[in-house]
């Protein structure tokens, strides 16, 4: 979330007036993330969020609102887009595309607690279970053939000493890219990280942010999560908070044992697409322009994640978390 775009208040109270949700009492930008422009918009009695987006085009976005409202209606705590008063969801603000969202209860916790990471695995686990039979595909646009692409765009971005792991890992990935084939899959959040889910009173209120949704294998999503949930400030897994989402997620959808068997290069490669993706972030940021991020996380966060996982991909976490199933 961001502000790319800039909203007057008459151009706001317009918009806002299509929907049955009271008067436009007050709104403000959100300056953080790197993708799309964001507001907080209050209407009368409701505390709603707007977004428009910046890089997904419009015929993109229905994707999103049919994702997030088939997940609400299975239980899933996500939001979902509101509708005007001729039912649409989908928006035209400064000509981009916007959609208008509750904003749930809660905020983005800092470290998490065991707790969160037990509520966090149930919910991806709920979703992964239900979104496997849903009939809407999305291509993953950042997949090996992206990481490819941008290598010589970042290369110099990448400490001295690492540049040789970073095509390494590529081509280590490649293996588990070919293997994720063969495993169970279905829409993935993508980009499961601590400030995409929201906790109330430490309940898990909502997941959020579902714009790198896509096809793609669940043990992959659960990795994404794991690294960054349950990682440690040198970059191994924390096996207390990492066996209790693991754990918790297998209860609503057990890993099949060739799922286990690819743990390594799922953590790996989870590791590698978020590397690379602050990376080319910070090229963005280099090279300039009005789509230049206005902010950059740390890119060698993954990269000593990357390398613990490397060293060791702790394997005794998905035996702990599975010890119990029977």
């Amino acid at each position: 979330m961001s502000v790319y775009t800039t909203v007057t208040e008459a151009e706001m109270r317009a918009f806002t007036a299509r929907f049955n949700l009271g008067p436009l009492n007050s709104f403000r930008g959100v300056d953080a993330g790197v993708e799309n422009t964001t507001y907080f918009v209050t209407l009368g009695a409701n505390e709603t969020v707007l977004q428009i987006f910046e890089e997904q085009t419009a015929d993109e976005i229905p994707f999103f609102i049919e994702l997030n409202r088939r997940l609400g209606a299975d239980h899933v705590p996500v939001a979902v887009p509101y509708p005007d008063q001729q039912g649409e969801r989908l928006h035209v603000l400064k000509g981009k595309p916007a959609v208008l969202f509750p904003r749930l209860k809660g905020g983005a916790i800092g470290t998490p607690t065991v707790t969160a990471c037990r509520q966090i695995g149930d919910a991806l686990g709920r979703m992964h279970q239900v979104s496997g039979h849903y009939p809407m595909h999305r291509v993953n646009h950042r997949w090996m053939d992206w990481w490819e692409s941008n290598v010589e765009r970042v290369i110099d971005l990448v400490p001295a000493p690492y540049d040789a792991l970073l095509r390494d890992q590529i081509a280590r990935s490649r293996d588990f890219v070919e293997r994720s084939t063969h495993l169970p899959s279905g829409l993935i959040h993508g980009d499961l990280f601590c400030d995409n889910a929201l906790f109330d009173n430490e309940t898990l209120s909502g997941i959020i942010d579902f714009y790198n949704a896509c096809d793609g294998a669940f043990l992959f999503d659960l990795a994404v999560t794991l690294n960054d949930w349950c990682s440690l400030p040198d970059g191994a897994l924390d096996e207390q908070r990492a066996v209790a989402l693991t754990r918790a997620y297998c209860q609503q959808r057990p890993l099949t044992p060739a799922e286990a068997d690819a743990w390594a290069g799922a953590l790996e490669t989870a590791a590698l697409r978020f590397w690379m993706l602050r990376l080319v972030a910070l090229a963005r940021k280099r090279e300039g322009g009005p789509q230049a991020p206005p902010h950059v996380k740390d890119p060698n966060d993954f990269l000593t994640i990357l390398k613990a996982r490397r060293a060791n991909p702790q394997r005794q976490i998905v035996d702990l978390a599975c010890s119990d199933r029977r």
